[in-house]
């Protein structure tokens, strides 16, 4: 999938991932906000534009999101900018953030010299009692490191600032990285938050930070000085990579207090610029500048080296790329941005471009590119694995993301087995899953394009579903005796949902129904428009999507 940026993204750090299915592209002048719209089964995306840039009038050296913010936070999408100046730019949209109405809402500048902002990181920080307080660290060049928690400083202009500063001192160098490990409370009290500082000098500490900012202490010291800083790290279930250049560190999380500490050679390498965990298959990727990809297994909780795996890893996603991409593309000089495994583990999806595409005398192109490359183990099971997570709420984002990352590709066969496995749990479960799992087959059922949808009808209505969606059912059904409508017809408009711009959106499910052309009063799609008002799926009221 293509992005056009105007400068390459930044060499670290500038590629993230929002748990709302969004990727952050940062780059030294602007911040870009990129949301694939994905249908059920509809293919990867092939280009598309940026959905929102936020200017900069400073260099920008770093960015971290706000993810997952408070119901109390006045606004649902925020991101955090460190700019060149040593200030913090707080931007966020209350709205619709696929669209241009990010605004900044708050700011704060540090003091030149060894105050000097030149690391950040961000997290949601749970209260022990009331509400979570979005707080964003920020480490110096003289080795101090101030923890800024975020509230309203003004509720009539929605203004952001800070209600709340923790300032400590420490390493003797530049903080040069920090991660925030929100895995690692669980086996913590509940009044502590856990954060890694990584110093210029090769140093690593976690340091425990009061939830209310009271207090910040040393836990532990994971890494003595070696002069190599941490260039990339991965988070995962109480479970910490550093990567260093020639070495990746695991530390195993479960006691804070004397962490298990695990060392790997790499050999010499170019500079690591990503680290992602796939836990479900206890591995590890990691990325060099260069395109080199490095695999870690684990094994009996020891890691190793997988290097078998390595070669053909690099040249699958070479392979992806080729398939993928529709500019100018020079394979030889591949850059690596960033990279992450999808929310439901079936992609490793990846940043990528060429040096080509920022030589503006030369191309001028200044694409980078968004690559989904699936990883070769995925199962059926794996499939109803996922649904049955997202029907039990195990889930971030959007849903349609969700399925699609699980029916992508899949053939007519396995998307029918799919649909038939969530015939048969339509029955099962709380009353809101079985909600959910009505939803989730009506979203598959809608891609079948031949007679298993029809017996899938025919099911459906002798469960029980609540009225409306029952007489809905009961109406699809009589409809499909008329041969003056076809399958097709039936599955893409029935279900109320999907592909149309500014189309309506129930309130309560999110799930979107489309406009009917005026031309077309009387289509089957105008007839069950008129006749069901409501959501068919949770009985929400339609209203305009803004």
């Amino acid at each position: 999938m293509d992005v056009k940026l105007a400068k390459p993204p930044l060499p670290l750090n500038g590629v993230h991932w929002s748990s709302a299915n969004r990727w952050i592209i940062g780059t030294s002048a602007q911040a870009f906000i990129i949301a694939p719209q994905f249908t059920v089964a509809g293919g990867i995306p092939t280009k598309h534009e940026v959905c929102a840039a936020i200017e900069s009038t400073q260099n920008i050296e770093a960015v971290c999101v706000l993810d997952e913010l408070p119901a109390s936070f006045p606004f649902p999408n925020a991101l955090v900018l460190l700019a060149s100046d040593s200030t913090i730019r707080i931007f966020a949209s209350k709205k619709n953030p696929e669209l241009e109405n990010w605004q900044e809402v708050g700011s704060g500048r540090f003091e030149r010299g060894a105050e000097h902002i030149c690391s950040i990181a961000s997290v949601v920080m749970a209260a022990p009692h009331g509400d979570a307080m979005p707080v964003v660290a920020c480490g110096s060049m003289g080795g101090s490191v101030s923890l800024v928690g975020l509230g309203v400083t003004d509720e009539d202009a929605d203004t952001v600032g800070s209600t709340s500063v923790l300032k400590f001192a420490a390493c003797r160098s530049a903080v040069s990285y920090l991660a925030w490990l929100p895995d690692a409370q669980r086996q913590n009290p509940a009044d502590m938050c856990v954060l890694a500082v990584g110093a210029a000098d090769g140093t690593v500490q976690l340091w425990g930070v009061a939830r209310d900012l009271s207090q910040a202490s040393v836990l532990s010291t994971i890494c003595e000085r070696d002069w190599r800083p941490v260039t990339a790290h991965g988070v995962g279930k109480d479970l910490l990579i550093l990567v260093k250049l020639g070495q990746v560190i695991t530390i195993d999380l479960r006691d804070i207090h004397n962490p298990t500490v695990q060392s790997v050679a790499l050999g010499v390498t170019q500079t690591i610029v990503t680290c992602v965990i796939d836990e479900r298959r206890d591995r590890a990727y990691i990325g060099t500048y260069n395109f080199e990809i490095i695999v870690l297994g684990r094994q009996n909780g020891q890691w190793y080296r997988a290097t078998e795996e390595e070669t053909p890893l690099r040249e699958a996603m070479k392979k992806t790329i080729v398939r993928s991409f529709t500019t100018k593309f020079n394979m030889q000089r591949l850059f690596l941005r960033g990279m992450m495994v999808s929310q439901n583990g079936r992609y490793l999806t990846f940043v990528a471009d060429d040096q080509v595409n920022w030589d503006v005398l030369r191309d001028g192109a200044e694409v980078t590119r968004i690559h989904f490359h699936q990883i070769g183990d995925w199962t059926l099971d794996d499939s109803k694995r996922v649904l049955e997570q997202i029907a039990t709420g195990g889930y971030h984002g959007n849903l349609r993301y969700n399925l699609w990352d699980v029916l992508d590709g899949e053939s007519a066969d396995s998307i029918g087995a799919l649909a038939n496995y969530l015939s048969q749990k339509c029955t099962l479960g709380s009353a809101g899953e079985r909600q959910q799992w009505r939803f989730m087959l009506n979203l598959v059922g809608s891609i079948l394009e031949d007679d298993q949808y029809k017996s899938l009808v025919a099911e459906a209505r002798s469960q029980a579903l609540d009225h409306h969606v029952k007489g809905l059912f009961d109406y699809i059904s009589l409809m499909l005796r008329d041969s003056k409508y076809t399958v097709t017809d039936v599955c893409s408009v029935t279900l109320a949902i999907l592909k149309s711009p500014g189309s309506d959106q129930c309130s309560t499910c999110m799930a979107k129904r489309k406009h009917v052309d005026v031309g077309h009063p009387e289509s089957l799609a105008g007839t069950i428009l008129t006749k069901f008002p409501q959501c068919p799926f949770c009985k929400g009221r339609f209203y305009p999507a803004v």
